[in-house]
């Protein structure tokens, strides 16, 4: 049997598997996680000061790996970049955008 508060890793062949029902049930339990976790605030508190208070916290299905693997994210965006954490506190991904984001070619 799995840890039931360890964040749980989904190949993409296992999730695109899956029916719509399975994805919700699998989210309100990875869900779940995050807030039975007391010291996943103080994570996502550290990456707000590190990142700065105007950003906004989401939770997604994030790719780790080139393969598809998954974990379910709180991920904090902000204009610039985002920083996704799993269940367990865990940094799984950093992301930066351009500066001026997509430029358009007259």
């Amino acid at each position: 049997m799995m840890d039931n508060s360890a964040p749980r890793i989904i190949s993409n062949r296992e999730f695109v598997e899956y029916e719509e029902e399975d994805i919700q049930r699998i989210n309100r339990e990875e869900a779940s996680k995050f807030d039975n976790n007391p010291d996943l605030i103080d994570a996502m508190r550290e990456i707000e000061s590190r990142l700065g208070k105007d950003g906004r916290w989401e939770e997604h299905w994030i790719t780790l790996d080139e393969s598809g693997s998954r974990v379910y994210a709180r991920i904090y965006y902000t204009s610039d970049e985002a920083v996704a954490i799993a269940a367990d506190g865990r940094i799984v991904r950093n992301m930066k955008y351009p500066d001026e984001g997509e430029k358009v070619l007259h």
